[in-house]
């Protein structure tokens, strides 16, 4: 379930211009298993049935990956040569009664761990039984041996539903697992606005929502229009970041229809910092991009999710997808701010020239990118996913809707009006939307690689995980807006993460097409070789 969200070249901070860093690439890149199919086929219940997978490593090598629907989880010990199937509804069982008692599964699965072992396992479900813990909520789960024991709690105790939640945990230097915190982040279906909370027994209970929204211009920008962007911890310290992007005013999110429709342009990103265990939240103005009052130069940030990892040494990047006015098109973009200050603020710029730069992470020449995901780990080294196709897309302004090219009638065109050629069937593409991609756009998921990130001028490497393409067709990113007509078999983020030596592992949606109609699987890769993300660390193969 869920409501979506895509980038460009922008005005980082509150203020300064905006520079592009051109990109570059370097000559060695990380190698990788072939794809192993992770999920249990024995339960699927329709050709399409699972999608947005999460992953992660746990603290003695066990890999892990969960998926909807119906919160399934899979685990190898050997890097996805084998893998055990946890029987389905893993989420829906062994609930604490007191928290909640769930009816059903919804769907947005996260993973994460802590230092000390225990994996978290995060998912929505209907929930029912409990005043403050009813409706759909997310239910968090640990466990310390593979998920053979665990316990699952309503974690949010939100009188309003919510949706896509984000979950991360640290463990402070001799702290054991039932003292790690526990940090959950999501919006819910009211006001919109991003709220927090957190565990301090491991994820046994949580305490109550703690909204992140600490200033007047966050407040207006987030009413009624947010897409959470992930939780991300400073592993030295316990600090707890929180991402989102929003739309640019109150006037323009509501006239669009709120997040139910997703309709506005999503043209900002913040950040907000706890340094008291979730307590109390800073926010910052990280990127600011044009909205629809300029309708030739909208940049929406929604397609989908943007991200969110913190190095080593706490570094903070964020990566998203935006239009790029340069390029005329949709790319995907990285920036990066020292840890934050003392008042909390962050810096979102490459240097101390007071301009704000990001890295525009996606180039073949030319390629539409969705779907960023990020992971860090030593300063400036990480790791991104996206997915991208060589067929180019427009954003809906009035223009384009009006251009017969992008009329719907050309094959390797966008469709900029899909809801005037299949009224009722397709969602309606707002100004500064995305347009339509075409039934034969081919889709492939790319791995990029910086060792500089934290740098004035990163530069990448960038290698396709698979020859052949996970995707045909369009990517609807309007979330529950996405009518019947509409293409969301993908859902709408796949995941990364790394192990103890660095090497990445990644879990996406697969999709095929046998003469019976389309079908997806999740599949699963990891790192064999090449540079890692831990500085003079080699990377241990994952599968030997």
């Amino acid at each position: 379930m869920r409501q979506r969200r895509a980038t460009l070249v922008i005005a980082a901070g509150l203020a300064g211009a905006v520079a592009v860093v051109a990109p570059s690439t370097a000559a060695t890149a990380p190698v990788f298993t072939a794809p192993s199919r992770a999920d249990d086929p024995s339960i699927s219940t329709s050709p399409t049935y699972v999608n947005e997978p999460a992953t992660v490593v746990g603290a003695d090598g066990t890999r892990y990956v969960a998926y909807q629907r119906r919160s399934q989880l899979s685990t190898t010990a050997d890097g996805g040569r084998t893998w055990r199937h946890l029987p389905k509804d893993v989420l829906t069982r062994n609930l604490d009664p007191v928290s909640c008692v769930s009816a059903r599964d919804i769907g947005d699965v996260d993973l994460t761990k802590d230092s000390a072992g225990r994996v978290y396992f995060a998912d929505l479900q209907a929930t029912g039984g409990v005043v403050g813990n009813s409706g759909i909520q997310p239910v968090v789960a640990h466990s310390d041996n593979r998920f053979a024991a665990y316990t699952g709690t309503c974690a949010a105790h939100q009188p309003l539903s919510v949706d896509r939640e984000w979950i991360a945990a640290y463990t402070a230097p001799g702290n054991s697992a039932d003292q790690s915190d526990v940090y959950l982040s999501y919006h819910d279906f009211g006001p919109n606005y991003i709220s927090v909370n957190a565990s301090h027994d491991g994820g046994r209970t949580f305490g109550l929502p703690v909204p992140v929204l600490d200033n007047p211009g966050a407040n207006l920008a987030s009413g009624c229009d947010t897409v959470p962007a992930g939780t991300a911890v400073d592993p030295r310290n316990g600090w707890v970041y929180v991402a989102w992007t929003s739309g640019p005013n109150p006037v323009f999110n509501s006239t669009t229809g709120c997040n139910y429709t997703q309709g506005t342009v999503f043209n900002k990103f913040w950040v907000a910092v706890s340094k008291d265990k979730g307590a109390t939240f800073k926010t910052t103005l990280a990127v600011e991009t044009p909205d629809q009052t300029d309708p030739t130069k909208p940049s929406d940030m929604s397609e989908i999710f943007g991200s969110i990892a913190v190095d080593r040494q706490g570094g903070v990047y964020i990566a998203y997808t935006g239009f790029n006015q340069r390029h005329q098109e949709y790319d995907v973009f990285v920036t990066h701010s020292a840890p934050a200050d003392a008042s909390g603020a962050l810096h979102f710029r490459d240097d101390g020239s007071g301009t704000a730069k990001v890295n525009q992470v996606s180039f073949l020449p030319a390629e539409t990118a969705y779907f960023p995901r990020l992971i860090a780990g030593d300063r400036g080294r990480i790791d991104l996913i996206y997915l991208g196709t060589r067929v180019i897309n427009v954003p809906a302004t009035a223009a384009n809707k009006l251009n017969p090219m992008y009329d719907g009638s050309n094959p390797g065109k966008p469709n900029c009006r899909p809801e005037i050629t299949e009224p009722l069937q397709k969602g309606f593409r707002f100004i500064g939307k995305p347009c339509e991609l075409p039934a034969g756009a081919k889709w492939y998921i790319t791995l990029a690689q910086s060792l500089n990130a934290a740098g004035p001028a990163p530069t990448w490497t960038r290698n396709r995980l698979r020859p052949d393409p996970v995707h045909l067709g369009d990517i609807c990113t309007l979330g529950i807006f996405c009518l019947d007509g509409d293409n969301r078999d993908l859902g709408d983020v796949n995941d990364i993460k790394i192990d103890a030596s660095g090497g990445a592992q990644v879990a996406y949606t697969f999709e095929s097409y046998p003469t019976s109609g389309p079908r997806t699987e999740i599949d699963f890769q990891c790192q064999q070789s090449g540079p890692g993300l831990y500085a003079g660390i080699s990377v241990t193969p994952c599968r030997r």
